[in-house]
């Protein structure tokens, strides 16, 4: 967003728990930027193997202009590449009213290709 404050995602673990939080830079403390939280979510891993799936690689058919992120796991594919398997949970980041909101995993995709 061009004039717009910057937002940050920050992922905090403790254990088998996760917690994703949304943050929006409120200022500046010379050069360091300073974030303020505006929303958090607490997820819980179904299993070890689990793990927090970043927007990078993460995109939903449903939501395509949004910065996703899924709970699931990557798999090697035959040709080198990563796919997302067993997406569980998946959010969205929603600007607009500062939060993040769950969304269907159907329609999800997170992937990474062996050249990356």
């Amino acid at each position: 967003m061009a004039g717009g404050p910057a937002y940050s995602a920050a992922e905090l673990k403790c254990g088998a728990k996760l917690s994703l939080v949304l943050q929006r830079q409120t200022g500046r403390d010379g050069n360091l930027a300073v974030w303020s939280a505006v929303d958090q979510v607490t997820i819980v891993k179904p299993s070890p193997r689990h793990e927090l799936l970043q927007p990078g690689y993460c995109s939903s058919s449903r939501f395509p202009q949004d910065f996703v992120f899924a709970l699931g796991r990557m798999v090697e594919q035959p040709d080198g590449s990563y796919r997302s398997e067993s997406a569980v949970k998946a959010w969205r980041v929603d600007i607009k009213r500062e939060r993040l909101a769950a969304i269907p995993v159907d329609g999800l995709l997170c992937a990474l290709d062996s050249a990356d």
